[in-house]
């Protein structure tokens, strides 16, 4: 056997207690009794020595391992993977394992991982999956991910306006051995990471028996309207094809059918009373007015095809693994809506308040002293409102501004005169993919170890093409209807429009809707990491230093964004000229609620529709008329593109201790970045083109770890570490504007280009800073043998220079500095934002009751809470100096409980998770909105027939509770979003070789 040759030990085993059984690896130097015994941890078998040479025997079953014996599949197979992997790290670390099958307790990656303590899941709003992770705090962008050791690429989330960081609901679960979260950072890892780094392993053939072979099928319903449909499979294949030659393989295909109901509102909440400037934070938003109401329909489909392959060979001292896996995510969304928003247009001026601070006008409806040929004259004196016409007294002649409010002036009250009433069809498909190759090794000489690898990743995120169809009725004192009047009464989550008799009628006449378009746009997304690392380890012959380890890492990623548009069909009608296109009608959602004059009423059918889309690109549509091509020939719109190459180079070394219980790790990581960015420069002097800035910095990031332990049981770890984020790379980018006053003599004509004279520069800012942390973090974790574990962590991390993400206007804005140059020129660009603290506290415990009187002995009990306070100067201009909002996507409360039972052959399990409200963005009027609190029920119930095979029956949001819901402010009265998608009920079958 390999440990003989490596040691020099002879061993002796009768062959029948080995056969069929895999050692656990052994990495590092160590003594040989110190190996084997470490070799021999998963195995019923223990070692003696007799006369000079090692025995193999089968190990009598203590209780203890009696207890062990029982928990051999499944749930708690996963449970005990997890524990070991936590107990053996060298930092502070939580991990998800698959189970003896194979499988992880969720299908989705961001819904496994964040069951863990400190984790939390953004949900995908429409599908209700889980979408990416925010990690103790920091969202994804600030965390960093990798796939057996290398660097994963990541286009970020183009749709919520940020370009770095991994959404993991692009990767399939099949094929996934386990996912760890490193809180803690080392030195030989990235430094980029102010949350954590997350680590996906997958198997080798080194992990299975010499043939193995293992397929999963899996068919889901949804219990919703119409009772979509889906189904997964997987398949596993591995050989050893020698004891040194492996090839392990996973392919998935899934395709999941979902239907949504949302409701909200429709643009942002506003004042009661007439405002100077929505930039404050002074306003009572308790009494804020409905801007307008929403109500829509939709489905999607998500598809997800993966393969990952590991090829591997490894003798005594040496291992070469060529790996690549390839994993892309199809979602397709369609949806119809029905839209009411209060509008200020065409019939809505005001009479303007001379002084406009004053508040003790009565309203123009109350103050109308007559009528002249049908003039409103009013009581008013020129003293109190602008007498426009200069006749001397105030009528409707005077009206000029147009306002929701009934007067231009602290007077004025809510009072909107009109609103628009539309119909959408609308929707798309999007294109996730992640995919990398990576070729490394090992080599062992001695007490020195060298690995390395070079690797290519891809990374997209796209929007193949993008559909609005739009009917519209822009209506003023419409049918006898003014303004619409938008109802909360009963239910805040379900508003409801209120008209006159004729229109709430008229709402669900397609006559009534005028079409008014269909246009289509498409958006490319995309990042190509080239990778390549080199690291050493050497063991000294030393009583206290244990190891030592340094390495050098280059990295270049180059990102690419673009889009444009490539539809604009017109044609004239209503919306009941398109009757061919009619899909049924839709006459309840959310459970009745909204029916009868409420319902959602007529809908496109979205299979008709893009039947005719196709055959208007074809040019054979008689239908429409107008613009039609296809993305690959759209005219590509040069002020949405921009390019950006990051070239990273790192190095490191780092030390590890033992004095005493107590192990030390310490170093230093050196990371040095080179920008370079290609954006559109929009000059109407000088022509427009595209513009190149270069920059770098460099972050140098010490830091000291130690682990401390009481006993074999009991562990006590510390860290004081240093990370760095990028800054954010649309706001990096060179893109500039430059705006010219074309009229430098005044005579209102446009003067010859040589003699405008620059007044304003819009640029990004090339040149923006990392945001920089401190981080703190301890943890105390005891193990109860192999059946349980308990730890409590405490963490604490001081940033500098935190920018919120770019998610709004607002924030873009707010964050802008604006200043004038030397020559008067006002310049606007980002600058760097302000300070971030996280504070937290995780508690978590794991186990078996195998105390229990049968059956119960079987049963078990996972559970963790966290509780942070992650809170940033936000930098915002109009805000108050120092004024802290939290971290955007993070709860301040998340906890998970899972309750598992196994005996003979049969398993159960049941989850919840609980996620508390989080900051979704900064608005104007400071209005904030939340993403309220959400709750769900996952059940499972497997039944293994033998070793080889099982049948699982799940369902997921047993409760059927809502996907999301996104309200105005911290209180759940202001809503703009509430989204249900019912719960998922699935069998599958289980089978391996």
């Amino acid at each position: 056997m390999a440990f003989s040759r490596i040691s020099g030990v002879a061993v002796s085993a009768d062959p029948a207690l080995t056969r069929g059984r895999q050692s656990v690896a052994v990495d590092g130097r160590m003594r040989a009794e110190a190996a084997l015994k470490q070799m021999l941890s998963a195995t019923p078998l223990t070692a003696e020595v007799i006369n000079g040479a090692v025995v193999l025997r089968e190990r009598p079953l203590a209780v203890a391992d009696e207890v062990d014996a029982l928990i051999v599949v499944g749930y708690a197979a996963g449970l005990r993977k997890s524990l070991d992997a936590k107990r053996d790290a060298d930092m502070i670390t939580d991990v998800v394992s698959a189970n003896d099958m194979g499988k992880l307790p969720s299908s989705n990656l961001t819904e496994a991982v964040s069951r863990l303590p400190g984790v939390s899941a953004v949900r995908n709003h429409t599908t209700g999956e889980g979408d990416r992770i925010s990690i103790r705090g920091l969202a994804t962008e600030y965390n960093t991910y990798s796939v057996n050791g290398v660097r994963l690429g990541g286009m970020g989330s183009p749709g919520d306006n940020f370009y770095r960081g991994v959404r993991l609901s692009f990767l399939p679960a099949a094929g996934v051995d386990s996912i760890t979260v490193f809180k803690s950072i080392l030195p030989n890892m990235d430094g980029d990471a102010l949350g954590g780094s997350v680590e996906i392993r997958t198997p080798t053939a080194f992990d299975f028996k010499p043939t193995y072979l293992a397929v999963s099928l899996e068919g889901t319903m949804l219990d919703k309207r119409d009772r979509k449909k889906s189904g997964e499979a997987q398949l596993a294949f591995g050989r050893q094809f020698t004891e040194n030659l492996g090839l392990f393989v996973t392919a998935s295909y899934s395709r999941r059918n979902s239907q949504f109901e949302q409701v909200g509102g429709s643009g942002d909440d506003m004042p009661q009373r007439w405002f100077v400037t929505n930039k404050s934070r002074d306003f009572d938003t308790s009494t804020f007015q409905t801007l307008g109401v929403e109500l829509s329909a939709g489905e999607t489909k998500v598809e997800r095809k993966g393969v990952n392959a590991s090829l591997d060979w490894r003798n005594a001292d040496h291992e070469v693994h060529l790996r690549g896996q390839y994993n892309v995510y199809d979602e397709t969304e369609f949806r119809n809506r029905l839209n009411f928003r209060n509008y200020a247009d065409r019939i809505s001026e005001r009479l303007v308040q001379k002084d406009k601070s004053r508040t003790d006008l009565m309203t123009p409806d109350k103050a109308v002293i007559g009528v002249e040929n049908g003039v409103r004259v009013y009581s008013y004196s020129v003293n109190d409102i602008v007498d426009q016409n200069k006749d001397g007294r105030i009528t409707d002649a005077d009206r000029k501004t147009k306002s929701f409010y009934s007067l231009d002036g602290a007077s004025g009250l809510w009072d909107p005169q009109g609103f628009r009433l539309r119909r959408y069809w609308e929707g798309g498909s999007t294109e996730g993919v992640l995919g990398s190759a990576t070729l490394g090794g090992k080599s062992r000489f001695g007490d020195l170890t060298v690995d390395y690898d070079v690797s290519y990743s891809n990374s997209r995120d796209n929007i193949k093409d993008e559909f609005e169809l739009q009917f519209r009725t822009d209506a003023y004192d419409w049918l006898g209807n003014k303004g619409v009047f938008v109802s909360t009464a009963g239910d805040p989550r379900f508003p409801k429009w209120v008209l006159n008799a004729a229109g709430m009628a008229a709402v669900q006449d397609p006559t009534a809707f005028k079409y008014s378009g269909m246009t289509a746009g498409f958006g490319d997304n995309e990042e190509t990491l080239k990778q390549a690392q080199f690291n050493l380890a050497y063991v000294p012959s030393s009583d206290w230093l244990r190891e030592l380890k340094a390495g050098v890492k280059m990295s270049v990623s180059e990102r690419r964004k673009t889009g444009g548009s490539f539809i604009d069909l017109t044609r004239s009608g209503t919306m009941a000229d398109f009757a061919p296109y009619f899909g049924p009608s839709i006459d309840s959602l959310f459970g009745g609620v909204y029916s009868g004059q409420y319902r959602l009423g007529v809908t496109i059918d979205t299979d008709k529709m893009m039947a005719e889309l196709r055959k208007a690109q074809a040019g054979q549509s008689t239908f429409f008329s107008g613009l039609d091509s296809s993305p690959s020939a759209a005219e590509v719109s040069n002020e949405d593109t921009w390019n950006y190459k990051e070239t990273i180079l790192a190095g490191y070394a780092m030390a590890k201790a033992q004095f005493g219980k107590a192990e030390v790790i310490t170093g230093a990581r050196v990371e040095r970045t080179e920008n370079d960015i290609q954006a559109w420069l929009e000059d109407p002097l000088k022509g427009d083109t595209f513009t190149r800035d270069k920059s770098d910095f460099v972050n140098v990031l010490p830091s000291i770890h130690t682990n401390y332990k009481f006993r074999d049981d009991l562990i006590l770890r510390g860290a004081i570490w240093t990370s760095f984020s990028r800054p954010d790379i649309n706001r990096m980018s060179s893109a500039k504007s430059y705006g010219y006053n074309t009229d430098p003599n005044g005579d209102g004509k446009t003067d010859p280009k040589d003699q405008w004279i620059l007044e304003s520069v819009s640029t990004g800012n090339p040149d923006l800073k990392p945001m920089k942390a401190v981080n703190y973090d301890a943890s105390l974790e005891w193990y109860n043998g192999k059946t349980g574990a308990y730890s409590v962590g405490l963490f604490h991390k001081d940033i500098r220079n935190f920018l919120f993400r770019s998610s709004s206007s607002v924030i873009q804005d707010g964050t802008t500095e604006n200043y004038t140059d030397g020559t008067g020129v006002d310049i606007s660009t980002p600058m760097n934002g302000k300070s971030a603290k996280v504070t937290g506290v995780e508690v978590n415990a794991r186990q078996v009751l195998h105390w229990l009187p049968a059956p119960f002995d079987g049963l078990g009990v996972a559970a963790n809470m966290t509780f942070q306070r992650a809170r940033a100067v936000t930098g915002v201009s109009w805000h108050p100096e120092g004024l802290e909002l939290p971290l955007m996507e993070t709860p301040s409360r998340l906890a998970n409980l899972e309750v598992f039972w196994e005996r003979n052959g049969w398993e159960a399990y049941v989850s919840y998770s609980y996620q508390s409200k989080s900051l979704e963005d900064i608005e104007d009027y400071g209005n904030d909105p939340y993403e309220q609190d959400y709750k769900f029920v996952d059940l499972m119930v497997r039944r293994h027939f033998n070793d080889r095979m099982a049948a699982t029956f799940k369902v997921q949001n047993a409760l059927d509770s809502h996907t999301y819901w996104y309200t105005f402010g911290k209180a759940k009265g202001g809503i703009r979003d509430y989204i249900e998608n019912g719960r998922y009920i699935s069998l599958s079958f289980d089978w391996k070789l």
